[in-house]
């Protein structure tokens, strides 16, 4: 994870580059959700936050949210979840 603050037109803004750990290491190495809340909570609200990244993640076909399509792939994964 690589996190960088900036000014952009006048608006405080954390970039986070993200790359998750491939779905098949075992839960207990796994904890980037975790990683991913403790950084949240230090940036707090004193900036927007644009997220961008390879989450590993599968997340099936439904819709959910217009964040994702019926265009993935039939399996969902634990990153998907």
């Amino acid at each position: 994870m690589i996190k960088v603050h900036t000014n952009l037109l006048g608006e405080k803004l954390c970039i986070l580059g993200i790359y998750a750990i491939s779905d098949d290491e075992n839960v207990l190495v796994k904890d980037f959700w975790g990683k991913l809340n403790e950084v949240m909570a230090e940036i707090g609200n004193s900036r927007e936050v644009l997220i961008a990244g390879d989450f590993n993640s599968r997340t099936g076909k439904k819709i959910i949210y217009q964040e994702v399509g019926p265009f993935g792939e039939e399996v969902i994964n634990d990153n998907g979840d």
